[in-house]
């Protein structure tokens, strides 16, 4: 056994401990869904402490809830949330009803500053918008998809709906 296999044996043990502190599959599955979630909001930043407080409030496992947010890094900030981040845009411009005509970053790079903040402004509602929408979807996927994988882990019954 490789060192690397000895270390990625080592944090899948830590990570199975932390999953079976908690027995409620509900209550495991809420906290990942709840760190996914929130890394689709847009308090850069401030995700780790959204949800600790979250996962506190709900009385959920908050280092899994700060496990589930740590999806949103700067690996994966281009491939991953760029792409979604211009979605919620488009989504949001579309529940609000509004005609969006987005700059390239080129022409945003040549712009003054001042027009670059006034093209800020006109995105910022619809990414909002499109934010939550988006994190409400992601909680509800998520969840489902971690409760599926506990139940067919670990045999636990179906969730009662």
């Amino acid at each position: 056994m490789t060192i690397l296999d000895q270390r990625f044996n080592a944090w899948k043990e830590k990570f199975r401990e932390l999953v079976m502190k908690d027995p409620d599959p509900r209550k495991v599955s809420a906290a990942i869904a709840i760190g996914f979630s929130a890394a689709f909001l847009p308090p850069f930043g401030f995700h780790t402490i959204l949800v600790m407080g979250l996962g506190y409030l709900l009385q959920v496992s908050v280092p899994l809830a700060v496990l589930g947010t740590w999806i949103n890094n700067p690996w994966t900030f281009v491939p991953v949330f760029l792409p979604s981040y211009v979605l919620e845009i488009n989504l949001g411009a579309h529940l609000l009803h509004k005609k969006l005509n987005i700059p390239s970053l080129g022409a945003l790079s040549k712009m003054p500053y001042k027009s670059v903040i006034a093209q800020v402004k006109l995105v910022l509602w619809p990414f909002i918008v499109g934010s939550v929408v988006l994190s409400c979807a992601v909680f509800v996927i998520s969840f489902a998809l971690v409760y599926g994988f506990l139940k067919y882990r670990k045999g636990f019954p179906p969730l009662p709906l």
